[in-house]
């Protein structure tokens, strides 16, 4: 059997012939790659969306439901949002057919697309139709899609993999001439044109060279990072104009900043790649290699300092001998810095302290007056704690006493009319089949008016839609308030515990304690509205 070449064509070659009265509840589901996103050709979402149109519209027996589009995923899994919803559908019973281009868009994944096919669909009674591969899972009823299909599906998976694997090897090729660069560390630069090569940037080169050469002769990390906040040098963020999520306040140098750099061997001239890599295609996350594992390559850059002057500064960094983590209660990990964003940092002596170590970094910043000890920060939390404790008890009582009422059940009112006018326009398509089929209509009379069902099936559809999301609103605010009230009444119960239980409790219920040098404290409560208030406290003598 021949197949045409043009774009958006469907061939008329595997119209099947109608056969019987039977009307399918169609979906069209498009895809497009993240690599393919954007592409003006014959597998653009435009030119896919038409081809397919065209070929429900031109049967009888298909009726569309809806269409699900999947711009910018990949096709070797089927983590994606618009073919789970479809797949929801299906599963209602909403979706009783489903079309695509071909196989390949459906997905990639020779194991998962091949389940599908041959188990999950015929499961659920779905007729699936494949318009480029010609295939009609109605001719295989009651046995596989036979090995063509088989093939085909493993020569898409197989095309993923491949594509894969030559990206990676080019990349690894690029990795052993030391030519992949993905960033340029601080104290290097690119220039316009050329990709592959980093230059020495004259601007914070200098000082790069001056941490080194400070910590080859004996500053520590902290007192190096409070110089450079000193002389008003801008950090690496702040340089390159990154911005950091979740601060407000100046970027300034640390300890850790200040050790990435003497720590960076790219420094010395070399290119050190392959860090981290992907142990699957599209995996979420990346592993960590090893140092013995990584690529390195000398001389491929201008170097900032000497072999030897690294080895030096290496040297004077303490070495911190390793221990296994212990398991710890974290829950007291909650108080912040008002000024400048930074967890306080917990010390140890007669009681527990926090502190912040903005401190170290800048003399003159304003949260070097900020020392509190958990005694004290514990006293006021305590009686914060128990203040809305007796609040959302009293809020407890009021919603009790509240009359309850069913918004919901005027929508699903209405959505039931809907669903008896959608029964009806499916009824009055089959009548106009009928009327088709007994040559009573013209083909052309029943395109027409099945085109006009199609667009008030639409309209209605997209009415239910609508009310179906307002109803799922409302559901999810009375379960919200139902969790509210269990809670409140759950927390109305703590007002008998004592000072010592409540302690070991209330951490439970704060987000975050904000600490200011005036002695203020702002709590933020997991409760949010309910929980919520500042409060201060006279300075400890």
């Amino acid at each position: 059997m021949a197949r045409t070449s043009r774009k958006n064509h469907v061939p008329d070659q595997i119209i099947p012939e109608i056969s019987d009265t039977e009307i399918f509840r169609t979906a069209i589901y498009l895809r497009l790659s993240l690599e393919d996103n954007g592409k003006k050709d014959g597998d653009s979402m435009e030119n896919q969306q038409k081809m397919l149109l065209d070929y429900v519209v031109s049967r009888p027996y298909l009726m569309l439901v809806d269409t699900y589009m999947d711009n910018g995923y990949t096709g070797t899994d089927f983590d994606r949002p618009h073919f789970q919803q479809m797949m929801d559908q299906v599963k209602s019973g909403n979706v009783s057919c489903i079309v695509v281009k071909d196989l390949s868009r459906f997905g990639r994944n020779y194991l998962e697309v091949g389940d599908y096919l041959e188990h999950l669909f015929p499961f659920l009674g779905v007729r699936f139709l494949s318009i480029n591969d010609h295939y009609d899972s109605n001719d295989y009823m009651g046995s596989t899609g036979g090995l063509d299909v088989a093939f085909r599906n493993l020569i898409y998976q197989r095309y993923s993999q491949d594509l894969s694997e030559k990206v990676k090897s080019a990349k690894h090729m690029r990795m052993a001439q030391g030519k992949h660069i993905s960033s340029c560390p601080y104290g290097y630069m690119k220039k316009p044109g050329i990709k592959d090569k980093m230059f020495i940037d004259p601007v914070t080169c200098p000082i790069v060279k001056d941490i080194f050469l400070s910590a080859i002769n004996g500053m520590k990390t902290t007192e190096i990072a409070a110089s450079l906040n000193a002389r008003g040098i801008p950090t690496p963020m702040v340089y390159k104009k990154l911005s950091r999520r979740g601060y407000e306040n100046d970027a300034m140098w640390s300890h850790q900043a200040v050790l990435r750099i003497i720590r960076d061997y790219k420094y010395t001239g070399a290119m050190v790649t392959f860090k981290c890599e992907n142990l699957t295609i599209r995996a979420k996350t990346s592993h960590k290699r090893s140092p013995e594992e990584w690529i390195v390559i000398e001389d491929c850059h201008d170097p900032i300092v000497t072999h030897e002057e690294y080895d030096k500064a290496n040297a004077t960094i303490r070495k911190v001998r390793y221990n296994p983590p212990k398991k710890t209660d974290q829950r007291d990990r909650v108080y912040f810095c008002g000024h400048c964003g930074r967890r306080l940092r917990k010390t140890f002596g007669l009681d527990e302290y926090y502190s912040c170590a903005t401190q170290l970094y800048k003399k003159e910043a304003v949260c070097k007056d900020i020392f509190w000890s958990r005694s004290d920060l514990e006293n006021v939390l305590l009686a914060a704690y128990r203040s809305q404790l007796q609040l959302m008890s009293k809020e407890n009582a009021q919603i009790i006493r509240q009359p309850s009422s069913d918004p919901v059940k005027e929508l699903r009112l209405r959505q039931k009319a809907i669903e008896e006018e959608l029964a009806s326009t499916d009824a009055k398509n089959l009548k106009y089949y009928e009327a088709y089929r007994n040559g009573s209509i013209t083909r052309e009379a029943f395109l027409q008016k099945k085109s006009e069902l199609v667009q008030r099936k639409e309209l209605l559809a997209q009415e239910k839609g609508n009310l179906q999301e307002q109803v799922e609103t409302l559901l999810r605010d009375q379960r919200d308030m139902k969790s509210k009230i269990d809670q409140l009444a759950a927390f109305s119960d703590l007002q008998s515990k004592s000072d010592e239980e409540l302690r070991k409790q209330m951490y439970d219920a704060i987000d975050r304690v904000t600490v200011y040098c005036s002695r203020e404290l702002d709590i933020t409560w997991k409760m949010g509205n309910i929980f919520a208030g500042t409060f201060e406290k006279e300075p400890v003598q």
